[in-house]
């Protein structure tokens, strides 16, 4: 009985085969390029590639700003961890070596009282309740205007006067008559003088009327 060759004495004969074929084919391939370039160098490839340039550019230095240091921070007291320093430090007793005839003595307390009255508000107290009323002292009469004149204008002005305790008139009120007499009227009323109104033995403030009559001759 005659046994067949076995799959894998095949392989390795197939394998030396193409083994020796290769070998074969790349010896005849180098042969044949060492004939076709006998004067192959590698200087004269060495000499055909292209120098390589490289370009440097100049970089402008750059101008570092100066930048203005940051505030300081405020100090945060801190907890001294020293023994030695009380929580609560007394502050002792301090004489005060003051001379006492340096300083002014205190106002009296009379003028105390009356700087006080004068300096509160005063009443004005209406014109019928007051035990006498104030009697003028000093009378100014205005001048006759210009244009009242020349129009030939006539009349009657009455002039209403704050008069303070004093007997001054502080400011003038209400105006009535005549326009063009007005501005004459008050001037003069303003310049007028009184022995103040009485009410419980003193003087007060009132209000009252300044009658001033404008007429030709």
């Amino acid at each position: 009985m005659i046994r067949g060759k076995s799959p894998e004495a095949n392989l390795r004969l197939t394998y030396r085969k193409l083994f020796w074929y290769s070998v074969v084919a790349s010896t005849g391939f180098h042969a044949i390029l060492f004939v076709i370039f006998p004067s192959f160098n590698a200087d004269t490839l060495a000499k055909q590639e292209k120098p390589i340039i490289i370009q440097l550019e100049e970089i402008p230095e750059t101008k570092q700003v100066r930048r203005p240091p940051p505030p300081p921070r405020p100090m945060i007291p801190v907890a001294s961890d020293n023994p030695e320093i009380d929580d609560d430090i007394t502050i002792e007793d301090t004489d005060l070596d003051l001379d006492l005839n340096d300083f002014a003595p205190p106002p009296a307390l009379d003028d105390l009282l009356e700087d006080m009255e004068i300096e509160e508000e005063e009443e004005i107290v209406e014109l019928w309740r007051v035990e006498r009323q104030p009697i003028p002292i000093k009378r100014i009469s205005p001048e006759y205007p210009d244009i009242a004149r020349k129009a030939n204008i006539t009349g009657k002005i009455f002039v209403t006067a704050l008069v303070n305790r004093l007997g001054k008139v502080e400011q003038v009120g209400k105006i009535s008559g005549p326009e063009v007499f007005h501005s004459v009227a008050r001037v003069a009323a303003m310049q007028w003088e009184f022995e103040p109104a009485i009410q419980n033995d003193k003087p007060v403030k009132v209000w009252v009327s300044l009658p001033f009559t404008f007429q030709l001759n």
